[in-house]
Protein backbone atom coordinates (compact mmCIF):
# COMPACT_ATOMS: atom_id res chain seq x y z
CA UNK A 1 0.00 0.00 0.00
CA UNK A 2 1.04 3.18 -0.41
CA UNK A 3 -0.18 6.93 0.67
CA UNK A 4 -1.07 9.68 -0.45
CA UNK A 5 0.05 9.27 -3.98
CA UNK A 6 -0.89 11.47 -7.13
CA UNK A 7 -4.23 10.13 -8.80
CA UNK A 8 -3.57 10.93 -12.31
CA UNK A 9 -0.41 8.83 -11.70
CA UNK A 10 -2.59 5.77 -10.35
CA UNK A 11 -4.67 6.13 -13.19
CA UNK A 12 -1.86 6.16 -15.67
CA UNK A 13 1.48 7.37 -15.46
CA UNK A 14 2.37 5.66 -19.67
CA UNK A 15 3.23 8.70 -21.62
CA UNK A 16 1.66 6.24 -24.22
CA UNK A 17 -1.81 6.27 -22.76
CA UNK A 18 -4.44 8.62 -23.25
CA UNK A 19 -7.14 9.48 -20.31
CA UNK A 20 -10.40 9.48 -21.60
CA UNK A 21 -12.46 11.41 -19.12
CA UNK A 22 -16.63 10.50 -18.49
CA UNK A 23 -17.53 11.99 -15.39
CA UNK A 24 -20.89 11.31 -15.95
CA UNK A 25 -23.17 11.43 -12.69
CA UNK A 26 -26.14 10.72 -14.25
CA UNK A 27 -27.81 8.57 -12.10
CA UNK A 28 -27.51 4.39 -13.34
CA UNK A 29 -29.61 2.72 -10.67
CA UNK A 30 -33.27 1.63 -11.20
CA UNK A 31 -34.80 5.00 -11.17
CA UNK A 32 -33.01 7.76 -12.62
CA UNK A 33 -33.39 11.01 -10.19
CA UNK A 34 -33.29 13.97 -12.72
CA UNK A 35 -32.33 16.51 -9.52
CA UNK A 36 -29.06 13.88 -10.41
CA UNK A 37 -27.03 16.33 -13.00
CA UNK A 38 -24.70 15.15 -15.24
CA UNK A 39 -21.22 17.23 -14.09
CA UNK A 40 -19.54 16.08 -17.06
CA UNK A 41 -17.54 18.90 -17.04
CA UNK A 42 -15.89 18.81 -13.76
CA UNK A 43 -13.74 16.54 -15.48
CA UNK A 44 -12.00 19.32 -17.72
CA UNK A 45 -10.12 20.71 -14.64
CA UNK A 46 -9.03 18.16 -13.90
CA UNK A 47 -7.45 16.56 -17.31
CA UNK A 48 -4.20 17.33 -18.88
CA UNK A 49 -3.33 18.97 -21.77
CA UNK A 50 -3.07 15.30 -23.63
CA UNK A 51 -6.25 13.66 -21.57
CA UNK A 52 -9.87 14.03 -23.50
CA UNK A 53 -12.74 14.90 -21.74
CA UNK A 54 -16.20 13.83 -23.21
CA UNK A 55 -19.31 15.92 -22.76
CA UNK A 56 -23.02 14.56 -22.69
CA UNK A 57 -24.35 18.02 -23.67
CA UNK A 58 -22.24 21.26 -24.97
CA UNK A 59 -18.92 22.82 -24.37
CA UNK A 60 -18.89 25.90 -22.45
CA UNK A 61 -15.98 27.88 -24.06
CA UNK A 62 -15.78 30.50 -22.19
CA UNK A 63 -14.92 28.05 -18.95
CA UNK A 64 -12.18 26.25 -21.72
CA UNK A 65 -10.80 29.29 -22.37
CA UNK A 66 -10.64 30.75 -19.03
CA UNK A 67 -8.89 27.14 -18.12
CA UNK A 68 -6.28 27.37 -20.51
CA UNK A 69 -5.53 30.81 -20.14
CA UNK A 70 -3.98 29.34 -16.43
CA UNK A 71 -2.49 26.35 -18.12
CA UNK A 72 -5.42 24.35 -17.34
CA UNK A 73 -7.19 22.03 -18.89
CA UNK A 74 -7.08 20.13 -22.55
CA UNK A 75 -8.19 21.08 -26.13
CA UNK A 76 -9.47 17.42 -26.81
CA UNK A 77 -12.81 17.20 -25.75
CA UNK A 78 -16.15 15.31 -27.77
CA UNK A 79 -19.95 17.12 -27.59
CA UNK A 80 -22.60 14.43 -27.64
CA UNK A 81 -24.80 17.69 -26.80
CA UNK A 82 -27.78 16.05 -25.16
CA UNK A 83 -29.95 16.82 -22.52
CA UNK A 84 -29.57 15.97 -19.17
CA UNK A 85 -32.38 12.97 -19.37
CA UNK A 86 -32.21 9.83 -20.81
CA UNK A 87 -29.47 7.64 -21.59
CA UNK A 88 -26.18 7.81 -19.68
CA UNK A 89 -23.36 8.72 -21.79
CA UNK A 90 -21.73 5.43 -21.85
CA UNK A 91 -24.95 4.74 -23.78
CA UNK A 92 -24.58 7.50 -25.98
CA UNK A 93 -20.86 6.41 -26.91
CA UNK A 94 -21.93 2.96 -27.35
CA UNK A 95 -24.59 4.15 -29.92
CA UNK A 96 -22.53 6.21 -31.90
CA UNK A 97 -18.46 5.73 -31.06
CA UNK A 98 -16.83 7.32 -34.39
CA UNK A 99 -16.57 11.11 -32.13
CA UNK A 100 -14.61 9.51 -29.62
CA UNK A 101 -12.52 6.80 -31.41
CA UNK A 102 -11.71 10.16 -33.74
CA UNK A 103 -10.02 12.02 -31.01
CA UNK A 104 -8.30 8.76 -29.99
CA UNK A 105 -6.50 8.02 -33.53
CA UNK A 106 -5.69 11.65 -33.51
CA UNK A 107 -3.74 11.84 -30.50
CA UNK A 108 -2.04 8.51 -31.44
CA UNK A 109 -1.95 6.58 -28.03
CA UNK A 110 -3.81 3.68 -26.20
CA UNK A 111 -6.92 4.72 -24.34
CA UNK A 112 -7.57 3.96 -20.97
CA UNK A 113 -11.23 5.20 -20.23
CA UNK A 114 -12.50 6.50 -16.91
CA UNK A 115 -16.01 6.48 -16.00
CA UNK A 116 -17.94 7.79 -13.23
CA UNK A 117 -17.92 4.35 -11.93
CA UNK A 118 -18.42 1.20 -13.85
CA UNK A 119 -21.42 -0.84 -14.68
CA UNK A 120 -22.14 -3.28 -18.04
CA UNK A 121 -22.65 -0.07 -20.24
CA UNK A 122 -19.37 1.31 -19.17
CA UNK A 123 -17.77 -2.20 -20.38
CA UNK A 124 -19.46 -1.94 -23.44
CA UNK A 125 -18.68 1.98 -23.90
CA UNK A 126 -14.81 0.80 -23.39
CA UNK A 127 -14.85 -2.35 -25.48
CA UNK A 128 -16.08 -0.24 -28.56
CA UNK A 129 -13.51 2.67 -28.66
CA UNK A 130 -11.00 -0.23 -28.19
CA UNK A 131 -9.82 1.22 -24.42
CA UNK A 132 -8.78 -0.25 -21.43
CA UNK A 133 -11.42 0.24 -18.72
CA UNK A 134 -10.49 2.33 -15.47
CA UNK A 135 -12.98 0.31 -13.70
CA UNK A 136 -14.22 -2.76 -12.43
CA UNK A 137 -17.28 -5.66 -13.84
CA UNK A 138 -20.99 -4.36 -12.58
CA UNK A 139 -21.08 -7.10 -10.33
CA UNK A 140 -18.43 -6.04 -7.88
CA UNK A 141 -19.58 -1.80 -8.49
CA UNK A 142 -23.69 -3.27 -7.22
CA UNK A 143 -22.18 -5.22 -4.56
CA UNK A 144 -20.22 -2.74 -2.88
CA UNK A 145 -22.56 0.47 -3.65
CA UNK A 146 -25.67 -1.06 -2.11
CA UNK A 147 -25.68 0.26 1.46
CA UNK A 148 -27.40 -2.83 2.94
CA UNK A 149 -24.73 -5.30 1.39
CA UNK A 150 -21.81 -2.91 2.44
CA UNK A 151 -22.98 -2.99 6.15
CA UNK A 152 -23.57 -6.73 6.16
CA UNK A 153 -19.69 -6.80 5.08
CA UNK A 154 -18.62 -4.81 7.18
CA UNK A 155 -20.43 -6.94 9.77
CA UNK A 156 -19.10 -9.91 8.16
CA UNK A 157 -15.46 -8.37 8.52
CA UNK A 158 -16.43 -7.39 12.24
CA UNK A 159 -16.20 -4.12 11.58
CA UNK A 160 -18.60 -2.00 14.43
CA UNK A 161 -21.79 -0.30 12.22
CA UNK A 162 -24.92 1.59 13.24
CA UNK A 163 -27.57 -0.41 14.62
CA UNK A 164 -29.88 -0.88 12.65
CA UNK A 165 -32.43 -2.97 10.65
CA UNK A 166 -32.47 -3.87 6.93
CA UNK A 167 -35.96 -3.69 5.90
CA UNK A 168 -37.59 -5.07 2.23
CA UNK A 169 -40.14 -2.43 0.43
CA UNK A 170 -42.92 -4.88 -0.47
CA UNK A 171 -45.83 -2.47 -2.00
CA UNK A 172 -48.02 -5.23 -2.46
CA UNK A 173 -48.16 -6.75 0.93
CA UNK A 174 -50.82 -5.18 2.96
CA UNK A 175 -48.65 -5.75 5.70
CA UNK A 176 -45.67 -3.99 4.68
CA UNK A 177 -46.16 -0.73 5.41
CA UNK A 178 -47.08 -1.69 9.39
CA UNK A 179 -43.65 -3.61 9.69
CA UNK A 180 -42.32 -0.87 8.91
CA UNK A 181 -43.80 1.13 11.48
CA UNK A 182 -43.00 -0.78 14.06
CA UNK A 183 -39.34 -1.11 13.47
CA UNK A 184 -38.95 2.68 13.06
CA UNK A 185 -41.41 2.97 16.36
CA UNK A 186 -38.64 0.59 18.48
CA UNK A 187 -35.65 3.22 17.18
CA UNK A 188 -37.98 5.98 18.10
CA UNK A 189 -38.27 4.94 21.44
CA UNK A 190 -35.13 5.41 22.34
CA UNK A 191 -33.78 8.10 19.86
CA UNK A 192 -35.74 11.22 18.68
CA UNK A 193 -35.21 10.90 14.83
CA UNK A 194 -34.63 7.34 12.97
CA UNK A 195 -33.45 7.63 9.52
CA UNK A 196 -34.50 6.14 6.35
CA UNK A 197 -31.50 5.21 3.98
CA UNK A 198 -32.37 3.48 0.21
CA UNK A 199 -30.02 0.94 -0.66
CA UNK A 200 -29.21 2.25 -3.74
CA UNK A 201 -29.90 5.87 -3.53
CA UNK A 202 -27.59 8.33 -4.57
CA UNK A 203 -26.76 12.55 -4.38
CA UNK A 204 -29.17 12.61 -1.42
CA UNK A 205 -32.10 10.69 -3.04
CA UNK A 206 -33.65 7.82 -0.98
CA UNK A 207 -32.27 9.51 2.34
CA UNK A 208 -35.76 10.71 5.04
CA UNK A 209 -35.68 12.01 8.93
CA UNK A 210 -38.41 10.75 10.64
CA UNK A 211 -39.74 11.12 13.87
CA UNK A 212 -42.50 8.79 13.54
CA UNK A 213 -45.44 11.18 13.15
CA UNK A 214 -45.27 11.19 8.93
CA UNK A 215 -44.99 7.60 7.99
CA UNK A 216 -47.80 6.81 6.07
CA UNK A 217 -46.64 9.66 3.08
CA UNK A 218 -43.13 8.95 3.93
CA UNK A 219 -43.52 5.09 3.00
CA UNK A 220 -45.62 6.41 -0.35
CA UNK A 221 -42.49 8.38 -1.20
CA UNK A 222 -40.28 5.45 -0.56
CA UNK A 223 -42.07 3.20 -2.87
CA UNK A 224 -42.53 5.82 -5.77
CA UNK A 225 -38.61 6.08 -5.34
CA UNK A 226 -38.81 2.52 -6.24
CA UNK A 227 -36.14 1.63 -3.77
CA UNK A 228 -36.67 -2.17 -3.16
CA UNK A 229 -34.46 -2.13 0.40
CA UNK A 230 -33.97 0.57 3.08
CA UNK A 231 -31.67 0.82 6.26
CA UNK A 232 -33.76 1.56 9.11
CA UNK A 233 -31.41 3.33 11.77
CA UNK A 234 -31.34 5.65 14.90
CA UNK A 235 -30.31 9.29 13.69
CA UNK A 236 -27.04 9.98 15.86
CA UNK A 237 -25.54 12.88 16.78
CA UNK A 238 -22.25 13.40 14.50
CA UNK A 239 -19.55 15.62 15.24
CA UNK A 240 -17.67 15.01 11.82
CA UNK A 241 -18.47 13.21 8.67
CA UNK A 242 -15.12 11.96 7.29
CA UNK A 243 -14.77 11.10 3.63
CA UNK A 244 -11.58 8.39 3.48
CA UNK A 245 -10.65 7.89 -0.21
CA UNK A 246 -8.94 4.95 -1.62
CA UNK A 247 -7.81 3.65 -4.95
CA UNK A 248 -7.67 -0.16 -6.23
CA UNK A 249 -5.23 0.05 -9.78
CA UNK A 250 -5.65 -2.47 -12.62
CA UNK A 251 -2.71 -4.33 -11.22
CA UNK A 252 -4.75 -4.59 -8.04
CA UNK A 253 -2.45 -2.39 -5.76
CA UNK A 254 -4.03 -0.51 -3.40
CA UNK A 255 -3.09 3.01 -2.83
CA UNK A 256 -4.29 5.65 0.31
CA UNK A 257 -5.37 9.25 -1.53
CA UNK A 258 -6.20 10.71 1.84
CA UNK A 259 -9.26 11.97 4.06
CA UNK A 260 -11.45 14.97 3.98
CA UNK A 261 -14.68 16.33 6.35
CA UNK A 262 -17.74 16.38 4.95
CA UNK A 263 -20.49 19.78 5.30
CA UNK A 264 -23.80 18.17 5.34
CA UNK A 265 -27.08 19.87 4.98
CA UNK A 266 -29.68 18.40 8.40
CA UNK A 267 -26.93 16.05 9.23
CA UNK A 268 -27.50 14.50 6.20
CA UNK A 269 -27.18 15.66 2.16
CA UNK A 270 -23.55 16.37 1.41
CA UNK A 271 -23.11 20.48 0.02
CA UNK A 272 -19.09 20.22 1.01
CA UNK A 273 -15.57 18.88 1.86
CA UNK A 274 -12.86 20.40 2.88
CA UNK A 275 -9.17 19.12 3.23
CA UNK A 276 -6.92 20.30 5.01
CA UNK A 277 -7.92 19.87 8.96
CA UNK A 278 -6.69 16.33 10.20
CA UNK A 279 -8.82 14.97 12.58
CA UNK A 280 -7.44 13.34 16.07
CA UNK A 281 -4.89 11.07 15.92
CA UNK A 282 -7.52 8.04 17.50
CA UNK A 283 -10.41 8.70 14.96
CA UNK A 284 -7.66 9.08 11.95
CA UNK A 285 -5.88 5.53 13.10
CA UNK A 286 -9.49 4.30 13.73
CA UNK A 287 -10.65 5.05 9.90
CA UNK A 288 -7.98 4.04 7.82
CA UNK A 289 -7.60 0.84 9.47
CA UNK A 290 -11.13 0.30 9.14
CA UNK A 291 -10.50 1.55 5.65
CA UNK A 292 -7.82 -0.48 4.56
CA UNK A 293 -9.96 -3.90 6.11
CA UNK A 294 -12.53 -3.04 3.08
CA UNK A 295 -10.44 -1.91 0.39
CA UNK A 296 -8.55 -5.30 0.94
CA UNK A 297 -11.44 -7.57 0.68
CA UNK A 298 -12.47 -5.13 -2.48
CA UNK A 299 -8.96 -5.68 -4.02
CA UNK A 300 -9.09 -9.74 -3.71
CA UNK A 301 -12.67 -9.24 -5.45
CA UNK A 302 -10.82 -7.68 -8.40
CA UNK A 303 -12.17 -4.40 -7.97
CA UNK A 304 -10.33 -1.73 -9.90
CA UNK A 305 -11.00 2.14 -9.05
CA UNK A 306 -12.05 4.72 -6.89
CA UNK A 307 -13.09 4.31 -3.22
CA UNK A 308 -14.58 6.60 -1.23
CA UNK A 309 -16.26 5.49 2.32
CA UNK A 310 -17.98 8.11 4.25
CA UNK A 311 -17.54 7.86 8.11
CA UNK A 312 -19.57 9.05 10.93
CA UNK A 313 -18.23 10.25 14.80
CA UNK A 314 -20.43 9.89 17.53
CA UNK A 315 -20.63 9.75 20.73
CA UNK A 316 -21.88 6.26 20.29
CA UNK A 317 -18.38 5.58 18.28
CA UNK A 318 -17.09 5.61 14.73
CA UNK A 319 -18.83 3.91 11.77
CA UNK A 320 -18.66 2.95 7.89
CA UNK A 321 -22.24 3.87 7.25
CA UNK A 322 -21.58 3.88 2.74
CA UNK A 323 -19.36 2.70 0.18
CA UNK A 324 -19.16 5.26 -2.86
CA UNK A 325 -17.37 2.56 -4.80
CA UNK A 326 -16.88 4.90 -7.34
CA UNK A 327 -15.12 7.76 -8.82
CA UNK A 328 -16.28 10.93 -5.93
CA UNK A 329 -17.20 14.67 -6.60
CA UNK A 330 -13.86 15.12 -4.38
CA UNK A 331 -11.61 12.96 -6.88
CA UNK A 332 -11.78 15.58 -9.57
CA UNK A 333 -10.77 18.06 -6.79
CA UNK A 334 -7.88 16.26 -6.17
CA UNK A 335 -6.79 15.83 -9.47
CA UNK A 336 -7.16 19.55 -10.35
CA UNK A 337 -5.85 20.74 -7.45
CA UNK A 338 -2.69 19.18 -7.92
CA UNK A 339 -2.57 20.80 -11.42
CA UNK A 340 -2.64 23.90 -9.66
CA UNK A 341 0.06 22.91 -7.12
CA UNK A 342 2.22 22.70 -10.38
CA UNK A 343 1.43 26.12 -11.34
CA UNK A 344 1.90 28.06 -8.08
CA UNK A 345 3.04 25.70 -5.30
CA UNK A 346 1.18 23.74 -2.47
CA UNK A 347 -2.49 24.09 -1.10
CA UNK A 348 -2.82 23.35 2.32
CA UNK A 349 -6.37 23.77 2.29
CA UNK A 350 -8.92 23.50 0.00
CA UNK A 351 -13.26 23.65 0.18
CA UNK A 352 -15.27 22.06 -2.23
CA UNK A 353 -18.71 23.45 -2.21
CA UNK A 354 -22.44 23.86 -4.24
CA UNK A 355 -23.15 27.21 -4.83
CA UNK A 356 -26.06 29.53 -6.39
CA UNK A 357 -26.57 32.47 -8.33
CA UNK A 358 -28.49 34.40 -10.84
CA UNK A 359 -28.43 32.14 -14.28
CA UNK A 360 -25.73 33.53 -16.16
CA UNK A 361 -22.50 33.07 -18.18
CA UNK A 362 -19.05 32.34 -17.69
CA UNK A 363 -17.98 35.21 -18.30
CA UNK A 364 -20.52 36.75 -16.11
CA UNK A 365 -19.69 34.66 -13.26
CA UNK A 366 -15.76 35.28 -13.59
CA UNK A 367 -16.56 39.18 -13.61
CA UNK A 368 -18.91 38.46 -10.34
CA UNK A 369 -15.98 36.72 -8.56
CA UNK A 370 -13.24 38.71 -10.23
CA UNK A 371 -12.33 40.30 -6.33
CA UNK A 372 -11.25 36.24 -4.81
CA UNK A 373 -11.25 34.40 -9.28
CA UNK A 374 -7.93 32.20 -8.96
CA UNK A 375 -5.10 33.96 -11.49
CA UNK A 376 -2.66 31.88 -11.55
CA UNK A 377 -0.98 33.73 -8.74
CA UNK A 378 -3.12 33.99 -6.05
CA UNK A 379 -2.07 31.66 -2.97
CA UNK A 380 -5.79 32.00 -1.44
CA UNK A 381 -8.76 32.41 -4.13
CA UNK A 382 -11.96 31.07 -5.72
CA UNK A 383 -11.54 28.14 -8.26
CA UNK A 384 -14.67 27.15 -10.25
CA UNK A 385 -15.28 23.66 -11.15
CA UNK A 386 -17.98 22.23 -12.57
CA UNK A 387 -20.19 25.46 -14.06
CA UNK A 388 -22.57 23.03 -16.83
CA UNK A 389 -25.66 24.23 -15.17
CA UNK A 390 -25.10 27.51 -14.51
CA UNK A 391 -26.83 29.12 -17.37
CA UNK A 392 -29.73 27.36 -17.45
CA UNK A 393 -30.19 27.47 -12.93
CA UNK A 394 -27.21 29.34 -11.38
CA UNK A 395 -25.73 26.23 -9.88
CA UNK A 396 -22.00 25.75 -9.66
CA UNK A 397 -19.26 24.44 -7.70
CA UNK A 398 -16.15 25.71 -6.37
CA UNK A 399 -12.85 24.87 -4.82
CA UNK A 400 -11.53 27.34 -2.35
CA UNK A 401 -8.11 27.09 -2.26
CA UNK A 402 -6.30 28.74 0.32
CA UNK A 403 -3.21 28.75 2.86
CA UNK A 404 -5.08 28.04 6.10
CA UNK A 405 -8.36 27.63 7.74
CA UNK A 406 -9.03 31.10 8.56
CA UNK A 407 -8.69 31.81 4.29
CA UNK A 408 -11.25 29.34 3.74
CA UNK A 409 -13.58 31.66 6.23
CA UNK A 410 -12.48 34.57 4.84
CA UNK A 411 -13.35 33.65 1.32
CA UNK A 412 -16.87 31.74 1.96
CA UNK A 413 -17.45 35.19 3.88
CA UNK A 414 -16.35 37.20 0.36
CA UNK A 415 -18.66 34.85 -1.50
CA UNK A 416 -21.68 36.09 0.57
CA UNK A 417 -20.72 39.93 -0.02
CA UNK A 418 -20.80 38.91 -3.68
CA UNK A 419 -24.49 37.71 -3.60
CA UNK A 420 -23.38 34.35 -3.81
CA UNK A 421 -25.12 31.32 -1.80
CA UNK A 422 -25.62 27.62 -0.36
CA UNK A 423 -28.25 25.91 -1.83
Amino acid sequence: MTSNPLLRCIISNDENEIIVYSADSFSQFPKRNASVGSKCDRALAAACSNDLVILRGKLDKEYQQWLNSHGLGTDYVVEYKHPDTGRTLSELIVENPDPVKKVIQKLGGNPVYVPWYSMQQETMAANIIGAKLFGSAESNTLKYNDKATFKALCQQLNIPVVDGAVFSIQADNSDNFRQMEILINRYNANHDTVIIRGALGEAGASLYKTQGDDLTNLYKTIVASYEKTVLIEPFLKVSSSPNDQWVIDRKGKIAHIGMIDQECKDGMHHVGSLKGLKPATDVYDTITKTSLKIVAHMAESGYCGVIGIDYIVSDEGIFPIENNARFNGSSYVHIAVHNIEEKIGAVPFWKFIKLNTQPCSFAELAKQLSPVLYDGKRANSIFPLNCDALLQTGCFSIVILAQDIQHIQSLENELEILGISKP
